[in-house]
């Protein structure tokens, strides 16, 4: 990773926890969310997970007025550092922690592969 990339990664990963820190608290079962990206080719690479406590708690989420409200901040946090989602069903995934311990057995690094 070049110069560069590292200040553009560690400028993402500031936006981004600042957003976590902002939705929170706001959020019923939001935990966290995390990012991938390549910066050979970010703008098709990028891909961010928001993660729930529950799978209820997920579920009442996807049916609410807060998703539309996180996605459209989620994009604006992105574009504050140059990036975009071009396509939000694939680049804009959703997960629980309940889901991770019973597939991965809490191992969110094997889970996000």
């Amino acid at each position: 990773m070049t110069k560069t990339d590292k200040k553009r990664d560690k400028q993402l990963r500031e936006q981004l926890t600042e957003l976590c820190e902002q939705h929170g608290k706001m959020i019923t079962g939001f935990s966290w969310l995390t990012h991938h990206i390549d910066w050979k080719n970010p703008q098709a690479s990028l891909t961010l997970t928001v993660i729930f406590e529950q799978d209820a708690e997920l579920e009442a989420f996807m049916g609410s007025r807060e998703r539309s409200q996180l996605e459209r901040e989620i994009q604006s946090t992105l574009k504050s550092v140059g990036l975009s989602l071009k396509n939000t069903t694939k680049q804009l995934k959703y997960d629980t922690e309940e889901q991770c311990q019973l597939h991965h057995q809490g191992n969110w690094a094997k889970r996000l592969r």
